[in-house]
């Protein structure tokens, strides 16, 4: 197959067309220096391409539109050009009452896709060396001080890198269409979760209220202080309490368990 990925340089994108390259697939891409969201583009990037991937995703604060726009452009110009397959890689946090812009404007594209019969991809946190996973990894082995909202028993999504490429290949080649969930069930707590990044390290975990988490974290940005999360993404750890998502992970891969593999 051709297959075109935006975004390609970054930490998914770019994991894609090495493991798609890998199955013998012609993958080519665009970075935000050749093709950026909301800016006039090559349309002819589309042509005689099987399968567009929609990675890219611009985090400014306030680039909802910029993002929406900028999509359903590229979508459109590639459905145009007569390329019958599209995926877009939206996240575990995409819901209409997502607390975080980037959620919140990820559920709305979502719902373009789905409109037109395309594949859809909702990856919890990906582990790999890289992408916001990378960065929260390094910030919580900066220090043995983590804090956490109350005794840290909020889920958190995850996917390995490995689970999430396959899984992605089974759709891409099964050729299947509508929305997948891919994380691992049951998800581990925050708790969990740090202690597994901090394996064999001395952690102190500190319980502080919600609402002095964000106000940290507000502060911490406004200062440029490393922190190992965002106030966007401590709304988004509240919220999984009530995600209506449920993993199709066991059936995109055909185990019976949904843990991570060795």
């Amino acid at each position: 197959m051709r297959i075109f990925i935006t975004a390609i340089g970054g930490f998914l994108g770019g994991a894609l067309a090495d493991h798609l390259r890998k199955r013998r697939h012609e993958v080519t891409g665009s970075t935000r220096r050749t093709m950026e969201l909301g800016r006039p583009f090559d349309s002819t990037v589309f042509d005689r391409q099987d399968v567009v991937i929609h990675c890219a995703h611009d985090f400014t604060p306030g680039a909802h539109d910029c993002n929406l726009a900028g999509v359903k452009a590229w979508m459109e110009t590639a459905a145009a050009l007569g390329v019958r397959r599209q995926m877009f890689l939206s996240s575990y946090a995409a819901r209409p009452d997502a607390a975080a812009e980037y959620g919140r404007t990820k559920h709305e594209i979502v719902s373009l896709f789905l409109d037109r019969g395309y594949a859809v991809l909702r990856p919890g946190l990906v582990t790999g060396a890289g992408g916001l996973y990378g960065r929260q990894r390094a910030a919580l082995l900066r220090t043995p001080i983590v804090p956490m909202l109350g005794n840290g028993a909020q889920p958190v999504a995850t996917i390995s890198l490995g689970d999430f490429l396959g899984a992605a290949t089974r759709v891409l080649e099964g050729e299947r269409t509508g929305a997948f969930n891919l994380f691992y069930e049951p998800m581990p707590t925050y708790r969990e979760f740090v202690m597994g990044v901090r394996e064999g390290k001395t952690t102190l975990f500190v319980p502080i209220p919600l609402g002095l988490a964000l106000a940290l974290t507000h502060m911490a940005e406004r200062l440029r202080l490393p922190v190992p999360v965002k106030p966007g993404q401590i709304r988004a750890l509240v919220s999984n309490e009530s995600s209506p998502w449920h993993s199709d992970l066991a059936v995109l891969s055909n185990r019976r368990t949904l843990i991570p593999e060795p």
